[in-house]
């Protein structure tokens, strides 16, 4: 796969959408990332063609296993990196989001395996959100 924030980012909002029991849409996904129906669905057929996304016409788009599985990968590293950020560095609460956004497409396994490490066995974000146990 290439590799790119954007796509990653996709993948978080499907998992979003999902934790939060609400069907995933062109439309939904045009308001939540403040785009055109056309940027999404060029996305979509990129994550189709990629084994990320289902989409069958007039029903919800829906996570693969191996989208899903990429999902929470994204989403597990962001809310690790926050809790870092937190107790580790300090950075008050309202500061971690935007970090830890960059951070998150970080490849290298050792790098998040070690955060947690050190971290402890944790497994809520400073946000009260659960941190998925997933392999990095």
């Amino acid at each position: 796969m290439k590799k790119t924030t954007e796509k990653e980012n996709y993948l978080k909002a499907f998992y979003k959408f999902e934790e939060n029991s609400k069907e995933i849409s062109v439309t939904e996904l045009s308001e939540y990332f403040k785009v055109s129906k056309s940027t999404v669905s060029n996305m979509i057929k990129k994550l189709v063609k990629m084994g990320y996304v289902d989409t069958q016409p007039y029903k919800p788009i829906l996570l693969t296993d191996a989208g899903r599985v990429k999902a929470i990968e994204i989403i597990s590293k962001h809310r690790l990196i926050e809790l870092y950020l937190v107790n580790k560095m300090h950075f008050a609460l309202d500061e971690v989001h935007d970090i830890a956004e960059e951070i998150e497409h970080i490849e290298n396994s050792k790098f998040f395996n070690r955060m947690r490490e050190i971290l402890g066995d944790t497994n809520l974000d400073p946000h009260g959100s659960v941190i998925p146990k997933t392999k990095y």
